[in-house]
């Protein structure tokens, strides 16, 4: 184990904290409450639009089985149809994208507002493309793998699930696997050779999977201009830093996992996973303007 391990779980658990209180002082923010009261109102309705029709058509079954008898069907059709309203924020996510792209864009800058202003005002004015087949492929990419995954993770073999999901894992990210993520996969294989805690391993890997694309959604508006920013050469900015992609920042991998594991917890739960969208977006923002200043003042933040 590296020597490091201890200030690496350290730095996740700050990356969880930075969502979390992110997430609450962007609720607590005036201007979020007064500014995007229409998507916050569209996120209720559309959210409970969808679970409505959900309990509705699943009643009859639920009433069928109960009838009958079927009680694990039953438990099978609940966690079925908790799973399917769980979908709502990647299906609003993606939508929103394109109806209305400047929605995110502008909750992740008002983030960064708060710790930065300069930043902030520099980003919004780098006007960039959200309509690109890129951002289409790598969603149909997701799903693709998304769909992989659930067939390694159905066959239940403690021997083949875990190989199989460590060579899906190097295909799907293709790109270096962070070390605090080595050591945690390396627990996730621990708990799924024990049988009581094998689904909660499960669980846990679905999550972990759904946060690296929640990652790129919540900072793609800062992502996408790094190219940008670096040209400008600002006095208040490392070029060297900017230039490399934020999502493998060797300096702060440890807390981006934390903050984007935490968020990708938090989006699978059905009522409140639409609202950690626009929550963490905010927070994205912030935590980006904190992540550019300790690097500026060498903050032992890593």
């Amino acid at each position: 184990m590296p020597s490091t391990l201890p200030e690496h779980a350290l730095n996740a658990l700050y990356g969880s904290y930075l969502a979390l209180s992110g997430c609450v002082q962007a609720l607590l923010h005036v201007e979020f409450r007064r500014s995007y009261r229409g998507p916050i109102l569209w996120v209720i309705m559309s959210t409970a639009a969808m679970a409505l029709v959900a309990h509705t058509l699943a009643f009859p079954m639920h009433v069928l089985l109960w009838l009958g008898g079927f009680t694990k069907l039953k438990t099978m059709l609940a966690y079925a149809m908790h799973r399917s309203i769980a979908a709502v924020p990647f299906l609003c996510v993606a939508g929103t994208r394109y109806v209305y792209p400047a929605l995110f864009e502008q909750l992740f800058c008002l983030g960064v507002k708060v710790a930065n202003p300069p930043l902030a005002k520099t980003l919004s004015q780098i006007q960039i493309n959200y309509f690109t087949w890129k951002y289409v492929s790598s969603v149909l990419r997701y799903m693709g793998y998304r769909a992989v995954l659930m067939v390694i993770l159905a066959t239940g073999s403690v021997v083949l699930t875990p190989l199989f999901g460590g060579v899906f894992a190097i295909v799907a990210f293709s790109y270096k696997v962070r070390r605090m993520e080595v050591v945690f996969g390396l627990s996730l294989v621990g708990l799924y050779c024990v049988p009581a805690t094998r689904s909660t391993a499960l669980d846990l890997v679905r999550t972990w999977f759904d946060s690296r694309t929640i990652a790129r959604e919540l900072f793609a508006p800062f992502v996408d201009r790094q190219l940008a920013l670096k040209a400008l050469n600002l006095p208040h900015l490392d070029p060297h830093y900017v230039g490399v992609p934020m999502l493998k920042w060797p300096q702060h991998q440890a807390v981006l996992f934390g903050f984007s594991y935490t968020l990708s917890y938090l989006m699978q739960y059905a009522y409140i996973g639409p609202f950690v969208w626009l929550l963490g977006s905010v927070a994205a923002g912030h935590v980006t303007a904190l992540l550019l200043q300790s690097h500026r003042s060498a903050c032992p933040v890593k």
